[in-house]
Formats: structure tokens, C-alpha cells, sequence
């Protein structure tokens, strides 16, 4: 396990009861196209972490100071966050909240996400990226299809919002439309409002659009 994941993530936990850029100067922007496709569903690892604070204090324990020392640990914790070892638990939330059972029912679910007409599209996107990661966990894609999945979205995602902050506030509304009385709803809301904050923040390291 990498040193930044904690023994036991809490992702999984968290989305099962839901269903479903330095510290240098701002212009000091880094381009990774990998971990950007992962990025589209930071909100839910930040969450699993247990929010922008903790995984901020991650970052400073392991003595990240520079741009490119943040986007490395960054890759470490949201590229792929869920453990083989979830598996079982995973296959069974797919199976009980998406009536996915196999690899053909997940990507069929994931491409459904992807096409079709919905509002708030960044909460589609976000839970493409959920899913493709807990996929994999679960056996059902390999690595490289999950990349390929986070890397088909980025485009789409990049074509609609100019930022990260417009596209977690079109995320957070998707999430209030789908359950405005959602028990996580203000952790959410705090999320989307301060994650990508700060000059530390991978989210401004790594802009969705760069200049």
C-alpha cells in the first residue's frame, strides 16, 4: 500500500451509505493527464480521506512541499484509492445500488452516465470515475481500462467547465438534485467549496483548463 493511504480507507464505507495544484508561486502549474482524469472524482476520495484538511495534513506529514512533490503524493491517493481488498464489499454495493453484477453491467452503467442528457454533468462524470476506480477493486476492469474511462471523460468535462470550482458546484448541485435531504449533503457543500482553495491545492496545481 502506498505511504499516504491510510490501512483502511473510508471511501467505500462512505459512498455505500450514499449509493450510488505548491506551496510555491500560482503560475508554478504542473500538466498530468492521468491523475487530471482522476481528479474528476476527487470529491469522493477527499471524502473517503475524511476531508480537504486531513488529506492536506497527509501531504505535510510526508514532507511535501514542492509542486511536483504534491502531484506525486496526489497520484498516490487518487489514482486507483480502493484496495483488492474491498472487493467483495464492493460487489456487493454495485449490486445492490447499481444492479451491477460483471464487468459487461458496469461499463454498460458507466456509458449511460457518459451519454446521457442530464443537467448537472459533472456529477455524472464524478461518479464515472467512482465507479471505473471501484471496478477495478472489485476485478471487474484492469488499469489500464479505468484510465482509458477517466481519460474519455476529461475532455467532455474540460468542454463544459472552464475551472474546477465551476465544475464541483455543478457536482454539488447534481448531488442535492438527486437527494436534497442527503445526510452528507453539507459535507459535500464544504467540500466543493473549499478543496480546491489554497495555492497548495492540487486543484490549483493542476488547473482543469490550463492558461
Amino acid at each position: 500500500m502506498n505511504v499516504l493511504k491510510k490501512t483502511s480507507i473510508t471511501v467505500f464505507a462512505i459512498l455505500f451509505a450514499l449509493v450510488i495544484t505548491s506551496c510555491g508561486s500560482s503560475d508554478s502549474q504542473i500538466k498530468d493527464e492521468q491523475l487530471s482524469g482522476f481528479m474528476l472524482g476527487g470529491i469522493y476520495f477527499f471524502n473517503g480521506y475524511g476531508g480537504a484538511d486531513e488529506v492536506k495534513s497527509m501531504m505535510s506529514d510526508a514532507g511535501y512541499t514542492s509542486n511536483a512533490d504534491l502531484v506525486s503524493g496526489y497520484k498516490e491517493i487518487l489514482e486507483f484509492p480502493f484496495e483488492k481488498s474491498q472487493a467483495a464489499g464492493i460487489k456487493s454495493m454495485f449490486r445492490e445500488m447499481w444492479d451491477v453484477t460483471n464487468k459487461a453491467s458496469l461499463v454498460e452503467t458507466i456509458q449511460d452516465l457518459k451519454t446521457r442528457e442530464h443537467e448537472f454533468k459533472a456529477w455524472d462524470y464524478a461518479r464515472i470515475v467512482n465507479n471505473a476506480c471501484m471496478g477495478y477493486a472489485a476485478g471487474y476492469l484492469s488499469k489500464d481500462e479505468v484510465i482509458s474511462m477517466t481519460q474519455e471523460v476529461l475532455p467532455l468535462a474540460r468542454e463544459k467547465y472552464p475551472t474546477w470550482d465551476a465544475y464541483y458546484t455543478d457536482f454539488n448541485k447534481g448531488r442535492i438534485d438527486w437527494n436534497e435531504n442527503d445526510p452528507e449533503a453539507e459535507a459535500f457543500q464544504a467540500l466543493s467549496e473549499n478543496m480546491t482553495k489554497g495555492d497548495d491545492s492540487i486543484f490549483k496545481i493542476i488547473p482543469l483548463n490550463a492558461k
